[in-house]
């Protein structure tokens, strides 16, 4: 069984184009003893427009009028086929789903055969082995997490590097990087006939599916809180919070017990609910709340937008009401 870890940069990449300017790769046995390192160097037929993700240049590091020298994509596809596709071959990248996508934009491009082969992404690998499903590591923390040395954007290092941390992952879990895959309850990508789908965990599986109750749930609460507000006609008993226009943070809203009493004090003292920030003079919340609408809320205080920001308990001693 052989290892192939590898990685692509592009000229350029918009939406359907993907301008493929270095292929990168390393094989290795199972053992993770290299048996060949190279970066395949591509005239992309196109001019460089380097971005990353946020949008900011980005600079390979290698002479770009060098790429002029080479043949184009069509030259090396049958090395690059050779590379990815067998069935004695386990093929990885970090993010590797980007570079697949590379792949299928640029045999349409010259009107290739797709490629066909699965592949696993040490990204996926590594959220499934921390259990860090809330967000996605990228090569260079996780170089800095196992103290791997390579230079970014240069495929080949690139490669090495993603052969490094799945290494590593193994080492840590003492075991291969095949039985890695089981242990983790990795499922394979695929790409064929020009489609292609993502690696995925069952771990991730089911923290997305939980999410997705979570905030179904979440929504179902909101609904029945607006619901009540919006219907809720009581007349006030005193008009000691006239003209008050109360917010509730998000998590006083989603406990619904306790935000249909509170706005029933409000209304009984003549003051009203609102749903957007932006209406209210009053804010509350719960202690240490780190919310962005929490955060919001402190910095109109300071603008004078708001009047006042009280904390769960501070309001329900204001309003005589015993503390939950």
């Amino acid at each position: 069984m052989e290892y192939v870890f590898f990685d692509i940069e592009c000229a350029c990449v918009y939406k359907n184009v993907a301008k493929i300017c270095v292929f990168g790769y390393v094989v290795c046995d199972e053992k993770f003893n290299i048996l060949k390192k190279e970066d395949i160097l591509i005239n992309p037929n196109g001019k460089f427009h380097l971005t990353d993700r946020g949008g900011e240049g980005i600079v390979l590091p290698y002479d770009y009028e060098e790429f002029k020298k080479y043949p184009p994509f069509p030259y090396f596809y049958p090395k690059i086929k050779e590379i990815l596709e067998g069935e004695n071959k386990l093929v990885f990248g970090h993010a590797a789903v980007n570079d697949v996508k590379y792949l299928c934009l640029e045999t349409g491009r010259y009107k290739l055969p797709s490629f066909k082969f699965t592949f696993a992404d040490t990204q996926v690998l590594y959220m499934a082995m921390t259990q860090t499903f809330d967000r996605q590591s990228g090569l260079e923390a996780l170089t800095q997490i196992f103290e791997v040395e390579y230079t970014p954007h240069c495929a080949a290092d690139d490669a090495y590097a993603t052969m490094k941390v799945a290494q590593a992952m193994c080492e840590k879990e003492n075991c291969t990087l095949s039985e890695l895959l089981i242990k983790l309850g990795i499922r394979s990508g695929k790409i064929a006939d020009y489609r292609f789908s993502n690696c995925v965990s069952q771990s991730r599986n089911k923290y997305l599916s939980e999410k997705r109750k979570e905030k179904r749930e979440k929504g179902e609460i909101r609904s029945k809180f607006n619901n009540f507000v919006l219907g809720y006609k009581e007349r006030p008993k005193t008009r000691e919070l006239k003209g008050k226009r109360f917010c509730f943070a998000k998590d006083i809203e989603e406990d619904l017990t306790l935000a249909k009493n509170l706005v029933r004090e409000i209304v009984a003292r003549g003051g009203r609910y609102v749903f957007k920030l932006s209406a209210c003079n009053v804010f509350v919340e719960r202690e240490d709340d780190a919310s962005v609408r929490s955060e919001t809320a402190h910095k109109m205080k300071e603008e004078g937008k708001i009047d006042e920001v009280y904390t769960l308990p501070e309001f329900q001693r204001l309003l005589g009401l015993e503390e939950v």
